[in-house]
This record gives C-alpha cells, structure tokens and sequence, in this order.
C-alpha cells in the first residue's frame, strides 16, 4: 500500500483551511482507517479534539488514511483506537499529529497560528491521559467519589475554597476518605492526576480554550469540572498521598479555563512567567503554546508568530525585547536565571531561559503569582531608559547606578537538594534548615539596630517576608521564635539521621517537637507561611553598607546591587570589564521604596 501524502493549504493570508479526520469505525486489532479531508475553521460540522501526550517520537504505528499508509505516534494511535465507534458510526476528530503536516515546517507555523480557533470551535476536547489500566479505573472511580462527595457538601451549603476538616460538615462527608480502605483508591488517584499531561505546555489553551472538557483513562472518564473538585477536596484535606505541587500543576490549568471564559487577558511576560514550568518537547514551542491566551494587541507582532525557522536564542531574544518596549516597568529582568542544566546557547543574561522550569516565587508574593503584582518602587516612580544597540549584539542598556555591594552570601533554599523535612506527622518548615547560615549572614547578634532604626531580628524576619507580611511586629517576631526552635529540631534530626535508622529519627522529632512547643499555644500564620514562598531558590546576603537582603541564586561577594530607572527592584549585576551580566533580583531592606534612589546618580549600563 502506497504511503499518504499531505495535499497542501494554500499560502495566502488569512487561509483558513485545516483538516478534519473522520475516524471509521472498527474494533478490537482491526487496523485503524481515517479518512482526512480539508475544511474551513469556524465553518464545518461539529468536531472533537484530542488532547494528549506524543510521547516516543520514535515509538511509530501504522495506519490507514485516505486507503494509504500513514505513520503516527504510538500514543495517539492508542487513543485513536479508545475513540472510534465499534458500530456503523463515524467520529469526527481533529489531532495535531495527523491533521498538521508535521514534516512541512511552514505549514506547522500557520496551523499553529491557528489553533486558537480549532479549539474553541471545537464541540469538546477529548482529553486521553493513557490506556487500559485497572489501577486508572479505579483512580477515575475515585474521583468521581470524591466529586459526588463536593457536590453533596456545596448542596449542604458548603464551599470548596474554605474546605477544611475543621468545618463538622466536612468531617461528616468527607471523613469516610480517611479510612484504612480508602487508602488504595487515593494512591490510585494520586496517581491519575501525576500523569505526564498534566505538565505539557500545549495543554494549557487546550483545557483553557475548550467548550467543554472529557478526561479519559482507560475505560473510565471524567468531566473536567468534576476531576477539578476532586482534586481541590483531595489537596486542601490532605488527604491519602496529595502532593500540593504536582496539583498545583492542575490548578493554573483551571485557572487559565476560568480567566478565558470570563474574559481576562494577561500580557505575554505574565502569560510566560505564569505556565514556564510547563514542558515542552520543542523549546519554542514555550511561547508559540501560548499565544492564544495573550492579550489581542499582540496578536499582529510578527516576531511572535509561531515560525518553526526561527532559531530558540533568537526567539527568546526577540520576546523579551517586544516585552520590554511594550512595558511600562522592566518585571522581565525579574524573571529567574537558570541555575543547574544547560538552556539554550548564546542567551544573553538579561533574556529569560523559558526552559528552566524551576518554580521560584516573585519576592513577595506566593507562588504561581503574576510577575506584575511586585509591589515595590525601588527607583520611584521613574519609567525604563533602554537601548538594544546592534540588533545581532544582544546587549540591552539600562539607566541606573549601584547602590552596594555584596560581602556575604549564605546557603541556597533550594528544595530539590534539601534533607528530609517531615518526620511522621512533624514538618520543618522547608527555610529552618537553612536558617541558622542565614541568621550568621545576617548577624542577628549585633546588638545595634539596623540602618532604617529597626531591630535586627525585626528587619531579618521582614527580609524572610520581603515585607510584605500584615502581620505586626510583635507577631512578626514571633513567627520567627518559631523558625529559630523549628531550626533547632533540624539541626538534630539532620544529625541523627546520618547515623539512626528513620523510625528512630521519627520518634525523636515528635519528642522534640512535643518539647519545643508544649503549651505555648503559638502557630505559625498563614499570612507569613505564604510570604515564605519567595524564599525558594533564594539567599540571604549581607553588604558592606551593613545591609541584609534575599538575593538571587546566582549572586556571590562581590557582586554590585543596582537600583535601575523603571524596576521595581534592586538587581544584582556582577562586572565584566566595562559591562555587567544580570544575576537576578533581590529584596534589600531599606531601600525597596527608593530610599536609595539617585536620579542626578544615574547612568547607562549595558547587560550582555
């Protein structure tokens, strides 16, 4: 059988031509046959998306198309044979593998250009999360459990964002979920919304832009909106094996449905910044994924059009110029740097990797925050100075001038390589094991105040906050009692744990918990926990005007701290020659309103 070959879409603009694949139908080994014909977006009967993973590239499946031989991924094959009808019934679909020609770069461009509407136009996304498993089913099982469950609560005058097993209500319904048997079923579950799916880029506009939305796995399925009260009842219960960030993974997917269907348009750096720690098998397809969801006046800019010739370097690098001329601030120079693994070549230090995906939180604020709600004005109210120079140097100008320099730096927050922080039932709060090199950083036994006129330990436990706790002082300082005896349980137990086995380091940690906090009534609040979060991939620092800050990963001694005409925060910036190359940002106490600000001081300095 002759091998099927892709009639072409015409080239001019506005060409509105996508194809629909018609699944025939067929059961059980009988081959898969498809017929594939072009239609007009917005103007053909009523169709399905598929919504999966590709996963092997090289993992390929033959089927019929058109009575010739065409070959497609593994993964979409099984879907494919999930989806068609055993009976006469044909099936309408669209699925990128098939529909796009994906060895014709151009045309990949232009239908991603058009995905927008092939998706919205859609009668429903069919999302496949993987085949017949019995341990699936009874994941999806569950979670219409727990689903029927949430809808009894709400009728019951319940809410899901206050879902607490403090509330009698929820103890009544939900109580059953906390049972020895249940604890199959959860792992099943848990298991079920840990799937690959969850953390691809492309699916963020698939589930965001669907009319309405089916989660398959196995012979089970979900809609949408049930999986997501499932998940919100599992994480917010605690309950058996929930893992609080892979749902959050789930959670700005639903996020990005709901701000699409009410309206809400967010700015490319916010939409970047937002959904970066989401993967995508072609880097840039980190930008292209998402243009969909991006604010309408972008939607013209060239550069930002999905265009599969592009190089990764000189994407990124073009992105992040349209985000700065387009800016009012420069929030873009905020944007994590890299710190372990190797991105793209040639990326100069001011452009942002959007391959990394390692969570870290804008100071501040919690995670998964938009990078445009920073709430300081370390330069004032003054507006960005830039200059790209040549267009193949890389380089941007900024106007600015230094206002410090670092001379002590402490250990990095970094979660993935921190010791074991819970201890059956007792949880260190991930920054006391590190808290000890901090506070000697920040040299809390200086019995003179800091500069602004506060106390030492009041100006560490609000550079810990970034200031932007509520709460007051007297609790402020409190809260930081609490991370010092939580520091010194971890002292211990990361010492024990080299030489005891676990369960015995377990007995110890509750003992000692039991001892540090006995009667004292005192917790730590969920203004200041959530604060916390800027915190990851962070470090304490200290400088040779008498300073503490909460610096950026990369920054070492030695490094000069910039306030910078239309940035909202002090960057690090470290000298080469007579340049500098961006580290990142950082919360320096004292100076994040413009305390420090010199406008007469200013002057250009180019970032390469």
């Amino acid at each position: 059988m002759e091998s099927y070959c892709y009639v072409p879409f015409g080239t001019e603009t506005g060409c509105r031509k996508f194809r629909v694949l018609t699944l025939l139908p067929g059961s059980g080994d009988q081959p898969l046959e498809c017929i594939l014909e072009h239609g007009n977006i917005g103007d053909s009967p009523p169709y399905e998306t598929i919504s999966y993973v590709w996963g092997d590239p090289r993992d390929k499946v033959d089927i019929i198309c058109n009575s010739r031989t065409l070959s497609v991924n593994a993964a979409l094959a099984e879907a494919l044979r999930h989806f068609r009808s055993p009976s006469e019934s044909r099936r309408s679909l669209w699925a990128d593998a098939i529909c796009i020609n994906q060895d014709d770069v151009e045309e990949r461009g232009r239908q991603v250009r058009c995905m927008k509407d092939i998706y919205s136009k859609a009668s429903r996304v069919l999302i496949w999360l993987g085949g017949d498993q019995d341990e699936r089913d009874i994941g999806i099982a569950e979670a219409l459990h727990l689903a029927h469950t949430c809808r009894r609560y709400i009728s019951a005058g319940g809410s899901l964002e206050n879902l607490t097993f403090n509330d009698s209500l929820a103890r009544e319904l939900f109580g059953k979920f906390t049972e020895p048997s249940e604890l199959p079923r959860l792992a099943a579950f848990a298991k079920l919304v840990s799937r690959l799916w969850f953390t691809r880029v492309w699916v963020v506009q698939e589930v965001a832009l669907a009319t309405e939305a089916t989660v398959f796995c196995g012979h089970s399925s979900i809609d949408w909106s049930e999986l997501m009260a499932a998940i919100t009842a599992q994480d917010y219960l605690e309950l058996h094996l929930a893992d609080h960030e892979r749902n959050a993974y789930i959670f700005i997917l639903e996020r990005a449905r709901r701000e699409w269907s009410t309206g809400v348009r967010r700015s490319l750096l916010s939409v970047l910044f937002r959904y970066r720690i989401l993967d995508a098998t072609d880097p840039r397809d980190k930008i292209f994924g998402l243009n969909a969801l991006i604010r309408s006046e972008l939607e013209g800019v060239e550069a930002l059009q999905p265009n599969y010739n592009v190089g990764i370097t000189e994407l990124y690098t073009t992105s992040a110029k349209e985000i700065i001329r387009r800016s009012q601030d420069l929030n873009l120079l905020s944007v994590p740097r890299r710190i372990s693994g190797a991105g793209p070549g040639n990326l100069s230090s001011w452009v942002p990797d959007w391959t990394n995906t390692r969570l870290t939180a804008p100071l501040g604020l919690a995670n998964y925050s938009d990078i445009s709600e920073l709430a300081f004005a370390a330069a004032g109210s003054s507006s960005p100075v830039i200059d790209f120079g040549d267009d193949s140097s890389g380089s941007l100008a900024i106007h600015g001038h230094c206002v410090d320099r670092i001379v002590a730096v402490g250990a990095l927050l970094r979660l993935d390589k921190l010791p074991r922080s819970s201890y059956h039932g007792v949880r260190l709060p991930k920054c006391s094991l590190v808290l000890d090199d901090w506070s000697r950083v920040a040299r809390l036994w200086r019995p003179e105040p800091y500069i602004p006129g506060e106390s030492m330990r009041e100006a560490f436990a609000q550079t810990l906050s970034c200031g932007s706790s509520h709460e007051s002082t007297p609790t402020l300082l409190q809260q930081l009692d609490i991370l010092e005896r939580n520091a010194k349980m971890a002292r211990w137990l990361v010492f024990l744990s080299k030489y005891l086995p676990s369960w015995v380091v377990d007995k110890v940690a509750y003992l000692a918990h039991a001892a540090l906090f006995y009667r004292r009534g005192d917790k730590m609040t969920l203004d200041f926990r959530i604060h916390l979060s800027s915190l990851s991939d962070r470090r304490v620092f200290g400088t040779e005007k008498g300073y503490i800050g909460l610096g950026c990963a990369l920054a070492e001694v030695g490094d000069e701290i910039a306030v910078v005409k239309g940035a909202k925060v002090p960057l690090v910036l470290r000298p080469t020659q007579s340049k500098w190359t961006l580290q990142g940002d950082c919360y320096l106490r004292g100076v994040m309103q413009g305390e420090a600000y010199r406008e007469d001081e200013c002057s250009q300095m180019w970032i390469i």
